[in-house]
């Protein structure tokens, strides 16, 4: 069993095969998928797709660094929230990489963690050369009582302690198939606190890196985990995969 815990499906490089991306990622061993939305129409697509997909759950959020070209919509988001099939706020935090406005991306960024913290679902962490403003915030304001994911991790052990000491878990994409600095933090990881994901379209594994990712392609994630952390490949995509159940409240 694998879950894709961080997928989108609705960009448009999926528009010309996405139910073939979805058939194939199911025929594969993926059993759940988590579409993440990135801003508004995002986060409707992305449970458009879920209301048409069993195992297809959505998220919604507006992303950092879209926060110049979207004016955030709190009452709008609030809405899509409640839908039953959104099992998480997300993509939220602070990307100090792209040049969208901090004040804006940090105001945002508490909105989305109240909203979360108000409806008790967790929230997904984008986090980009912001770790210790991300950790501030996150520190002064209530949480959800499931706490939320650093997705995309990429720093060393240090690092993820504080969020994990926050009650978070901790989720790896492709790229730890590129070179070992990112895989720094996956030895010392409890695997109890690992997610994976695809992050599709973006950061296909070897060996399909420099192609459209998708989500049958997490198994690469699994492999690699288990590769460093000298476990087999289904005792990480067993324990994964509960952790994801267990975070999302997944059925």
């Amino acid at each position: 069993m694998l879950i894709d815990t961080h997928a989108h499906l609705d960009f448009e490089e999926f528009d010309k095969d996405r139910e073939l991306v979805i058939k194939r990622a199911f025929d594969s061993g993926v059993e759940k998928i988590i579409n993440i939305g990135t801003n508004l129409e995002s986060s409707k697509k992305s449970i458009g797709l879920a209301e048409v997909h069993k195992n297809i759950y959505a998220t919604v959020s507006l992303h950092p660094i879209d926060v110049d070209d979207e004016e955030f919509d709190e009452q709008a988001f609030l809405k899509l929230a409640h839908h039953p099939k959104v099992v998480a706020i997300g993509e939220t935090g602070l990307d100090y990489y792209h040049q969208s406005d901090k004040n804006k991306q940090k105001e945002v960024f508490k909105k989305l963690v109240e909203i979360a913290a108000s409806l008790q679902k967790p929230i997904i962490i984008h986090c980009r050369d912001a770790e210790e403003d991300v950790l501030d915030i996150l520190k002064n304001l209530v949480l959800p009582k499931r706490g939320g994911v650093i997705h995309c991790f990429g720093k060393d052990y240090q690092t993820a302690k504080k969020f994990l000491d926050l009650g978070f878990l901790i989720s790896y994409t492709g790229n730890i198939t590129y070179n070992s600095q990112r895989t720094t933090s996956i030895k010392e990881m409890p695997l109890e606190k690992i997610m994976i994901e695809t992050d599709c379209p973006f950061m296909a594994p070897n060996p399909f890196r420099g192609q459209r990712n998708e989500p049958a392609y997490v198994k690469y994630v699994a492999e690699k985990i288990a590769q460093i952390k000298g476990l087999s490949f289904k005792e990480v995509s067993q324990i994964t995969s509960k952790n994801a159940i267990e975070f999302f409240g997944l059925e």
